[in-house]
């Protein structure tokens, strides 16, 4: 959109109700002004003109006069905005083509501009999703925070008048606990490995809650093997200090006497090229050990969970937990560390028989 013309002189205390009637309010002004040097027939054709003019272009809700454009290109030009604004703001660039990916489906879908979209368009497009789609509320109101957060910047930026995610609440979903792993299926995965490498990974993941994504990026020099730390990178490129326990420690150093390339990753792919294992391999690995084991659902998450619940069952405060899991939200830590119910039924035993 192009800036033509500031309307907002003359109006501070004109509230209306559509871009309409700005458009009428601002043609009866000239009409007005014009209206002692132009006949009747001058003044109509005035008049044909001023709306013929008028109707390609909108009023922004500070009072700015823009020139209308294809939607595709107003589309492609406020999300382009909006993705550069949330690459400064620290998002991965996972988020972003998470949030670039659903925002383009949704335009697609809409097949008209962000600035005529409607409260009623978004709700019958969520019903298409869960109905049609089979999309879970989970999934959709995860969607919905990213149409929220995309209009509101659009809006506090002046570049769309309102946010018709606004009026939508949280789509709520049926809660299911994810369960960590129980100490029977701790031991029966131990006793499936099959070589070294898988055997680091697991426990390291075990013993330091750090997400799969961090694991990655590690090289052997970041680890300090004395003190059984390591400094990890997490979302937004935040840096914060994980602690791994002594038998991961003995399962990495062991993984480590195997290797004989000269890469500076900490995990590296069997090929013996020294390339850095990626996000995929370890998913694909752990799925491969489940089945061995006969365990179902081991993926990384799985461990971050299970190591979120050890520690709230042995008393650490949930604040800590946060902090070894890098929450920037403690209900997200929250959600990681429930019990289950056999732990409840022990606790009430413990605690009340």
């Amino acid at each position: 959109m192009i800036i033509l013309l500031d309307l907002t002189s003359g109006i501070q205390n004109y509230a209306p109700e559509s871009e309409y009637n700005v458009k009428v309010f601002f043609m009866n002004n000239i009409l007005g002004d014009m209206e002692e040097f132009l006949s009747s027939s001058e003044l109509a054709h005035l008049n044909n003109i001023l709306q013929k003019v008028l109707s390609g272009y909108s009023i922004s809700s500070d009072g700015e006069l823009y020139e209308d454009i294809p939607y595709t290109e107003l589309n492609n030009q406020l999300l382009t905005k909006f993705i550069e604004d949330k690459r400064l703001f620290g998002l991965s660039e996972k988020t972003l083509t998470f949030y670039y990916s659903e925002l383009t489906r949704f335009f697609k879908w809409m097949k008209m501009g962000a600035d005529s979209i409607t409260t009623e368009d978004i709700r019958y497009y969520f019903n298409y999703m869960m109905e049609v789609q089979k999309v879970t509320p989970t999934t959709i109101d995860n969607i919905r925070r990213i149409f929220n957060s995309f209009y509101n910047y659009c809006v506090v930026n002046g570049l769309l008048y309102s946010n018709p995610c606004k009026r939508i609440d949280k789509i709520k979903g049926e809660k299911k606990i994810k369960k960590p792993f129980s100490n029977m299926e701790i031991i029966t995965l131990r006793d499936n490995f099959k070589d070294i490498r898988e055997e680091a990974i697991f426990e390291l993941l075990l013993s330091s809650g750090m997400r799969i994504g961090e694991l990655v990026l590690l090289n052997k020099k970041d680890l300090n093997m004395e003190e059984c730390t390591v400094i990890v990178t997490g979302k937004g490129d935040k840096q914060r200090e994980c602690f791994f326990s002594e038998l991961a420690k003995y399962k990495i150093l062991k993984y480590l006497e195997t290797r004989t390339d000269d890469s500076p990753a900490l995990f590296v792919a069997l090929n013996k090229t020294g390339a850095r294992l990626k996000i995929s391999g370890i998913e694909r690995n752990l799925r491969e050990l489940g089945y061995r084991a006969g365990v179902n659902q081991v993926h990384p998450h799985r461990f971050r969970r299970t190591f979120a619940t050890r520690l709230l069952h042995k008393g650490v405060p949930i604040d800590q937990i946060q902090k070894f899991l890098g929450h920037a939200q403690i209900e997200t830590t929250q959600l990681y560390a429930m019990s289950n119910d056999e732990e409840i039924q022990y606790n009430h035993k413990r605690y009340v028989n």
